[in-house]
């Protein structure tokens, strides 16, 4: 047998071998997904820093090699665009704060890296050389964005889900409002109500009973009685305008052996 046919029984073994690891590649990320917890190390401590550790934010992350000419031209468009607006607005119309983090991608060359982050104004930044992360939001390339939830109990999206990724920067603009559209889009987590409490019941001048609720000025309410703790009757649903309120609700005698509550509708 010429050496060249066992040349490509070989290259073409090599090749079949390739295959079951190509396909172990875990799947990109996509809008909507729930990005699972990870860990990049911290350029300027060296210490592990996780995702979840964004708890209660947005998290902008934005991956970038010194030498990228389109990472050097999204830098400053970032800052302003992101950082200083969500600054002086308080976070997004939410209320929810948003923090940009930078990750490099360029492993060595830590004087140039140095001055890329300097001119972005970068307060944190995150190293992920083997693309541990970038990979799983992009196969390839640079700069790489994505925006994650990390409020929990938004009503609008689920915590940790990737509100949007991006491969690449336009030759002469930056998608900075796409990347607003999608911050601002999330909703600030529900806030439970107040407990409302309740006086026990009193009898008025006029024969009639009354039950002051102490609760949250601005808050809707409803009163309910029952007298076996299975079937309860709405006495009354109201709005406290002030902390409290004083409930007129029947005669004496309607109120007899009845037990109330107060709810919220």
């Amino acid at each position: 047998m010429k050496p060249f046919h066992v040349r490509s029984i070989v290259a073409l073994s090599f090749g079949l071998l390739l295959i079951p690891f190509q396909v172990a590649h875990a799947a990109l990320y996509r809008a909507g997904d729930t990005v699972q917890n990870f860990s990049l190390v911290n350029r300027a401590t060296g210490n592990p820093v996780q995702l979840t550790d964004f708890g209660g934010k947005i998290v902008v992350l934005d991956w970038f090699a010194w030498w990228c000419p389109f990472c050097q031209a999204a830098a400053p468009q970032l800052y302003t665009g992101i950082d200083e607006w969500y600054a002086t607005r308080g976070g997004n119309p939410g209320g929810i704060p948003v923090v940009h983090v930078g990750v490099n991608l360029q492993p060595g060359q830590e004087s140039q890296t140095q001055n890329f982050v300097t001119r972005a104004k970068l307060d944190l930044v995150l190293q992920d050389f083997n693309r541990a992360v970038a990979g799983r939001i992009a196969a390839n390339g640079q700069p790489i964005f994505a925006i994650i939830n990390g409020v929990t109990n938004s009503p609008s999206h689920k915590p940790w889900e990737l509100l949007y990724s991006r491969l690449g920067y336009g030759e002469t603009s930056f998608p900075v409002a796409e990347f607003r559209t999608a911050i601002d889009a999330v909703q600030a987590a529900r806030v439970a109500p107040a407990p409302a409490t309740l006086s026990l019941p009193q009898i008025d001048s006029n024969g009639r009973f009354t039950i002051q609720v102490a609760g949250e000025a601005g808050r809707s309410y409803r009163l309910e009685s029952t007298s076996d703790l299975v079937e309860w009757t709405t006495e009354e649903t109201f709005t406290l305008t002030g902390t409290t309120s004083v409930l007129r609700t029947g005669s004496a005698a309607s109120g007899t052996g009845r037990l109330f509550r107060v709810v919220t509708p």
